[in-house]
């Protein structure tokens, strides 16, 4: 009996640990963005038929995820009267295994899937359908380079953890970087492409930089792979930029793609 009575005791004090312990830890919301569903569908490059970002994207093209506000704006240049898309975020489904045929850049919203069997399925992490294309740069050694990073950040203001996401390659990219185009070299035995991404608190001031090789010769980023920007901390945005590779004094030559998908934001609900 005594011994009964021991154990009920020490259960109980168990019991009431982790009572206090679940009460002193915070409500963490979790998040993963996949870009599927009705709604993303509407935005995606294939519904619209467009597989060139320049014929896809407007000023008004703006996409936004509803639970967590996640948004982000196209960055538009102009040169003279001409005004072109300069960077941003395309939702997107087109993918392929065949760089020769999709691998120039009216097929920049194209991603490289080397298990591809049908051209707007399939492609995202984990077979999903739809993932985003992130195009544009800084080009840090250029002086008065416009800079057109594209940008996520949370519209309502509030800072949350954004702590990964899953990268790939674009077919217009893996095309270059292997083989060269008439404007570019292929990557050399020494070239190294880098994505970086940097976040900023409602302040405006950045919280931390995190980086990912994403492509060295004959070691390409063929495949979606985890990158964990958790460093970055909370964040109300974060900018990306790919840098590396041949270059001429207008910068980088290989094409300035990656694509994003399943993005996992995490939060404490207050």
């Amino acid at each position: 009996m005594k011994h009964i009575f021991r154990l009920f005791i020490v259960a109980a004090i168990m019991a009431a640990a982790v009572g206090c312990s679940n009460d002193d830890e915070p409500n963490i919301n979790r998040v993963v963005i996949d870009f599927e569903g009705a709604a993303w569908n509407e935005l995606n490059a294939a519904t619209a038929g467009k597989c060139y970002s320049t014929e896809l994207m407007t000023e008004d093209y703006i996409w936004r995820d509803e639970t967590t506000s996640l948004t982000m704006e196209p960055i538009f240049s102009a040169f003279g009267d001409y005004k072109y898309y300069a960077g941003g975020f395309s939702v997107s489904s087109y993918n392929t295994a065949d760089c020769s045929a999709y691998g120039s850049y009216e097929y920049d919203l194209y991603l490289y899937n080397p298990h591809s069997q049908n051209p707007t399925k399939g492609g995202g992490h984990n077979g999903s359908n739809n993932f985003l294309v992130a195009y544009g740069n800084l080009e840090t050694l250029i002086a008065e380079a416009i800079d057109a990073q594209p940008t996520l950040y949370f519209a309502d203001g509030v800072a949350r953890t954004i702590k990964g996401c899953y990268v790939a390659s674009t077919s217009y990219f893996v095309n270059v970087a292997n083989n060269g185009n008439p404007f570019a070299e292929k990557l050399g035995d020494d070239d190294e492409v880098k994505i970086y991404a940097t976040g900023y608190d409602a302040a405006g001031k950045k919280t931390g930089q995190v980086e990912m090789s994403f492509a060295r010769k004959g070691r390409l980023t063929t495949e979606w792979t985890a990158w964990d920007l958790s460093a970055l901390g909370e964040v109300v945005k974060v900018r990306f930029n790919i840098l590396g590779g041949p270059s001429t004094p207008y910068g980088m030559t290989t094409p300035k793609y990656f694509a994003i998908d399943d993005i996992t934001v995490e939060w404490e609900q207050k």
